[in-house]
């Protein structure tokens, strides 16, 4: 301020010195900038997480929502300062505050090079991994969004492992409504892996209940539900943000024959053991109301419509799975041969599929899956019927996929003792089938 400025003010009275004191002051405050903000920042969800059965796994949900997910939410500008090592010292005592959806949240310095910011996929997946209680999968939903509203950018890998993960420990259905949400939560079943590994564990609950009427219609269910959003543009392949086109002779995941096999394998297993009265399948004492509904739904429309549905489907795969040459007397294709050679060249295409391990997990049911079929269709037809017919094209391609899934079998017995690698192939097997020979 100059010093005819001064002069003026003190000739002009105490009015006009007031009005200078107070512009002098306010532009030193903005010499003296603080990095603190009260204003509150619009936001329709902010991360919340429930106790859960372990004080570990809290511990590490409480880290992974203050250093991963909670930055952000701050703009941009403001990130970098907090991740800047100039501005460490003045974050101590002036940290960055911000009110979120009534939520007032404090940041200071976090050094990325210095470890200060865990890892996301190893961080995500650690948790899950820790899941076992039901008070522990209540907060899968909210892990995930909070962690794909970060845009950490998660190769499909790690969902295929959540999937996994969850199907592993009976889990399997809330880790399918967080794919129904999947704009939210980012769990996009957009993969061969992700969408044969979830209809994987909807056949083990069937499986693991002995194809109990009520459990066998929910998972049925919930088997159609994943062939829907297969067909959904929220979970179509993308590569940044386009949609992937489909390389000649590719089947799209929801039209993919191993796809509707699962769903083929529950339809028959439910025609063979269909659901009582409508009445007595409302009632029936299961542990989830859902599977009673779902039973009650599927008694209703009684058995003639089950296996109506199961010649419907089987149709659909005959046609789907051709023989080689295309015609009419030659070999089906193996399974593994439906899809183009160059999609199996890539991991998070059909390569997953060349592991053999994996493969004979997968294909398995599936294999059990044909015999229950053919085995309903051959019980309602006659010699010359359309479903003795269906039930011969059903008999053929198990017949090859079971020669194919006795291949994978043969190579993972020549692995070498010690080698690491769970046969969790050659357990599902066996546990379907028997011991090799029966």
């Amino acid at each position: 301020m100059s010093r005819k400025s001064v002069l003026g003010a003190f000739c002009s009275g105490n009015g006009a010195l007031e009005t200078t004191t107070r512009r002098i002051a306010c532009r030193q405050q903005q010499h003296q900038r603080t990095f603190t903000s009260t204003a509150s920042r619009p936001a329709t969800h902010i991360t919340h997480f429930t106790p859960t059965s372990s004080e570990k796994l809290d511990t590490l949900l409480n880290t992974i929502r203050h250093k991963i997910i909670l930055p952000a939410y701050l703009p941009a500008k403001q990130r970098k300062i907090i991740y800047s090592p100039k501005h460490e010292k003045k974050l101590q005592s002036d940290p960055i505050t911000i009110e979120i959806d009534g939520e007032v949240l404090k940041f200071r310095h976090m050094d990325p090079f210095q470890g200060d910011i865990p890892a996301a996929r190893k961080s995500l997946i650690d948790a899950v991994s820790q899941f076992d209680a039901p008070e522990d999968f209540a907060n899968l939903k909210p892990l995930l969004e909070g962690v794909h509203y970060t845009k950490y950018r998660l190769d499909p890998s790690v969902y295929a492992k959540i999937v996994r993960i969850c199907g592993a420990r009976g889990r399997i259905y809330q880790a399918l409504e967080c794919a129904r949400a999947a704009r939210t939560t980012g769990l996009r079943l957009d993969t061969s892996e992700k969408a044969n590994e979830a209809l994987h564990f909807v056949q083990l609950k069937a499986l693991d209940a002995d194809y109990d009427p009520a459990e066998t219609a929910r998972a049925l269910r919930w088997a159609d539900r994943v062939i829907d959003m297969l067909a959904d543009p929220q979970h179509q392949p993308t590569r940044r943000k386009k949609a992937v086109r489909l390389v000649r002779g590719q089947h799209p995941l929801d039209r993919d024959p191993q796809v509707l096999l699962a769903r083929l394998h529950l339809a028959a297993a439910l025609a063979k053991n269909p659901p009582e009265a409508a009445e007595e399948a409302a009632e029936a004492e299961v542990e989830d109301k859902a599977a009673a509904t779902a039973a009650a739904a599927v008694a209703r429309i009684g058995r003639g419509a089950l296996v109506q549905r199961v010649g419907e489907y089987a149709h659909t795969i005959v046609k789907l799975w051709p023989r080689t040459g295309d015609s009419e007397e030659g070999e089906p294709k193996k399974l593994r041969d439906l899809q183009p050679s160059e999609l199996y060249e890539d991991e998070n295409q059909m390569g997953y599929l060349l592991e053999a391990n994996k493969f004979v997990t997968l294909a398995a049911p599936l294999l059990r899956g044909l015999d229950l079929a053919a085995e309903v269709l051959r019980s309602e037809a006659d010699d010359k019927s359309a479903y003795a017919a269906l039930a011969g094209q059903l008999e053929a391609r198990r017949a090859v996929l079971d020669v194919e899934i006795q291949g994978a079998r043969k190579s993972m017995s020549m692995k070498p003792k010690g080698s690491g690698e769970p046969m969790r192939g050659e357990e599902m097997y066996k546990r379907l089938f028997g011991q090799p020979g029966q």
